[in-house]
């Protein structure tokens, strides 16, 4: 999945702080357009990971092996714990 860089973690830190993306600068040491440079690629990466999730929730609607998987507490049936522990004992 997508992972921040540690200058991104950096200006979002700082951000947290601050009242401007300046402010957020001037604390970790950068220009302010490095710090806009910075913002512009976290939001084509949010971007990105959100087309991918609308793109999984739309395959799976009507997809009840999709809706089983993604859920958050997917629960096996007995057949298929047995089959997995015997899979990996």
């Amino acid at each position: 999945m997508v992972s921040l860089t540690e200058s991104e973690q950096k200006l979002i830190e700082a951000m947290r702080d601050s009242l401007t993306v300046k402010d957020a600068c001037d604390k970790i040491g950068i220009s302010p357009r490095t710090g806009y440079t910075i913002l512009y690629r976290l939001r084509k990466k949010y971007h990105k990971a959100r087309r991918f999730v609308n793109l999984l929730d739309s395959k799976r609607r009507g997809n009840e092996l999709l809706n089983k998987v993604l859920r958050k507490r997917y629960e096996y049936k007995v057949d298929e714990e047995e089959a997995l522990r015997d899979e990996f004992s």
